[in-house]
């Protein structure tokens, strides 16, 4: 399929899309979806192309769009300027976050030029994500990734036919690349970080040991922290604390014992060091939202 988008990149690969109030109802809707590659030397930023009114814009006076964009540059590098008079090098592997009603504007490098990939989208959805925290960048750096260019290669062919519900699949297109950009930017920013590396450790030692009487302290030492140094970047690197953690580790084990196992509730919560089966029930209660009784009478496994 990349291969042959290529070949079309002249003939069909930028679509502008309608959507209608069920698709809306969907949470996310996507108005536009597209390729193209800019040669080096060129002549002008964006290419000679009919866009319609609130896309296309003038680099020297930039613009302001009405809906999200997410751009991927494949290959080449260039610029991109904000409204603070602010200046950010992209370079290929780069994913651009383009939000509603914030004036920006970008152009490559005349000496290398570049391929950027598109998709534009709106909806309920995605504002409650931004209202969270989700979508806190503008620039990710993902790297180049075949992946990537794939999920907007397909998208393209799934547009450029407009079959019946290709909203919805669009949307999950939308979620994938998402959760790509911020996946690989957090693990790539990271990668060489001291920090980062001793908190794998400490999680690889605490799934390996979370059924047996477990000391956090003794974790963060085998780790080569101390223990405060410890719960603080955990909940940095992690969003939860090392005890949060470790109860998750536990609730997922017993969500399996309870479906798989025929253990009883009390042997279930003995073997995960729980104490005691009521503390466990209500820890189970809290985590998953039911009685582990409940549980296993909705999700156990028939045994022969």
């Amino acid at each position: 399929m990349y291969s042959y988008l290529r070949k079309m990149k002249n003939v069909k690969s930028i679509k502008y899309l309608l959507s209608g109030k069920k698709d809306e109802q969907w949470g996310i809707t996507v108005n536009t979806v597209g390729t193209q590659v800019v040669e080096k030397g060129y002549a002008s930023y964006p290419p000679a192309e009919k866009h319609p009114e609130g896309f296309y814009f003038d680099v020297n006076k930039g613009r302001v769009l009405g809906s999200w964009q997410l751009l991927y540059i494949h290959s080449g590098r260039g610029l991109m300027y904000d409204a603070d008079g602010g200046c950010t090098a992209i370079n290929c592997g780069d994913m651009i976050l383009l939000r509603p009603g914030v004036w920006h504007s970008y152009l490559p490098d005349r000496e290398t030029g570049w391929e950027e990939y598109w998709i534009g989208f709106q909806g309920a959805v995605i504002e409650e994500r931004l209202r969270h925290g989700f979508l806190d960048k503008t620039v990710y750096r993902v790297g180049v990734r075949e992946d990537i260019v794939s999920l907007y290669s397909d998208a393209i062919q799934i547009a450029v036919q407009e079959k019946a519900t290709y909203q919805q699949y669009l949307a999950g297109t939308v979620n994938m690349l998402l959760g790509l950009a911020i996946y690989h930017d957090t693990n790539k920013a990271s990668s060489s970080d001291y920090a980062s590396g001793r908190i794998d450790t400490a999680k690889s030692l605490m799934r390996e040991r979370f059924t047996e009487e477990l000391d956090l302290e003794d974790i963060a030492k085998e780790a080569g922290m101390s223990y405060s140094w410890f719960r603080k970047k955990f909940r940095e690197c992690m969003g939860i604390s090392p005890a949060r953690y470790l109860m998750a580790l536990r609730i997922q084990e017993a969500c399996r014992l309870l479906a798989e196992s025929s253990m009883s509730i009390k042997e279930v919560a003995w073997n995960l060091n729980f104490g005691d089966s009521s503390y466990f029930s209500a820890m189970f209660l809290r985590e998953v939202g039911m009685s582990p009784k409940d549980y296993r009478r909705r999700f156990r496994v028939n045994f022969v």
